[in-house]
């Protein structure tokens, strides 16, 4: 074989390799967007224990539900603890396990165990409660709309089986927005029926909502699926799809059969070869859905965010620089533009270090 017998083999080789190469390692062309600026929560007057959530007032007051110290830690924008509300008990100031949370002005939306409590803020900032929703099954995100709560939480109401329902402040009434099959991003109970243990073996089928106007965005941690509902009408839009970072979660026989003998190292081992969906965000213009990815270097997991516009069409990439977190699943509030990601690492410490990185989002 002659030099330009190799060149051939060579070309020919590197065409192939290119065009492999994408689809296996794809080539990410993303846009970096470093942070405004970064507030370290303090761990000197009140440890936080367990960030289970955090919301940011239009004051800049910041809202932290601690799930472990059973109470909400409100910080300023320097992050110096200002108040401690409520404590572990069944009381009416108490709570049992504080989670999930979502603030609209002037109502703070908090999921304690198996129930909703509704806080509506004064004047001087202080809170207090002014109603509680019973829910019985919700283990996932809860959005504000109106005078009304957003809950992702299994409902069977009149033969119908909703994942998503909107319940109203004071009113108890209870209506289906989302089947639980449209839930995971199916459209038919059958595709449902055939995928969704596969698709709890390697993600924790957490779902989170975004509400602008009249329309409400869900994605599930498991499927790059955004469906957005009409929250008036009813009327629903599927759409998203896998980009250069995303590493879509793909179920082997290996793992079912770890599954199948509760062994748990290969399934961690699998876990971080993929991404998890970890929020959504929306204005008038965009649709954002964050997710995280491994890195081995750091042992920790970082953030990126697809951007789509109001067709459903996916326009750009993002990765967001400085934030680290333990898990995959990052907590993070959005308004005015702004998003704010709270990233938890170990401190220099015993103690853990919590940091608010804020985000411009064009």
């Amino acid at each position: 074989m002659d030099k330009h017998d190799i060149a051939k083999v060579l070309v020919s080789l590197f065409a192939c390799l290119a065009f492999v190469c994408p689809s296996t390692f794809p080539t990410a062309d993303v846009q970096d967007i470093r942070p405004l600026r970064t507030i370290s929560l303090s761990q000197e007057e009140a440890l936080i224990l367990y960030a289970s959530d955090f919301v940011v007032a239009e004051d800049g007051l910041i809202f932290v539900t601690d799930a472990k110290d059973c109470n909400i830690k409100s910080y300023d924008q320097t992050g110096k603890l200002i108040a401690v509300t409520g404590r572990r008990g069944p009381g009416p100031e108490e709570f049992s396990s504080p989670a999930y949370c979502d603030y609209q002005a002037p109502y703070l939306a908090i999921l304690d165990f198996m129930k909703i409590i509704i806080y509506q803020r004064d004047g001087k900032g202080g809170l207090s409660r002014v109603d509680e929703i019973d829910c019985m099954a919700c283990t996932s995100d809860i959005a504000i709309w109106g005078k009304n709560v957003i809950v992702d939480a299994y409902v069977a109401q009149q033969n119908n089986k909703y994942g998503l329902t909107l319940r109203g402040f004071g009113t108890r009434t209870l209506k289906g927005l989302l089947s639980l099959d449209r839930r995971y991003g199916f459209d038919s109970i059958g595709s449902y029926e055939r995928n969704w243990k596969d698709l709890s073996m390697l993600t924790q089928q957490s779902g989170f909502l975004s509400v602008t106007g009249d329309h409400l965005y869900f994605v599930l941690d498991a499927r790059m699926k955004i469906t957005r509902v009409n929250i008036v009408n009813q009327e629903i839009m599927t759409f998203g799809k896998p980009s250069a970072n995303y590493r879509e979660p793909r179920i082997n026989q290996a793992i079912r059969n770890a599954f199948a003998n509760k062994e748990s190292a290969p399934v961690a081992v699998e876990r971080k070869k993929v991404s998890f969906i970890t929020g959504i965000i929306s204005t008038n213009e965009m649709i954002g859905v964050l997710f995280s990815n491994y890195d081995a270097t750091a042992d920790n997991w970082r953030l990126y965010m697809q951007r789509y516009n109001p067709k459903g069409e996916l326009i750009s990439e993002y990765h967001l620089c400085d934030a680290a977190n333990y898990g995959q699943l990052y907590n993070y509030f959005f308004r005015d533009n702004i998003l704010y990601v709270l990233s938890e690492r170990y401190g220099d410490d015993s103690t853990d270090r919590y940091d608010i990185l804020e985000y411009k989002i064009q």
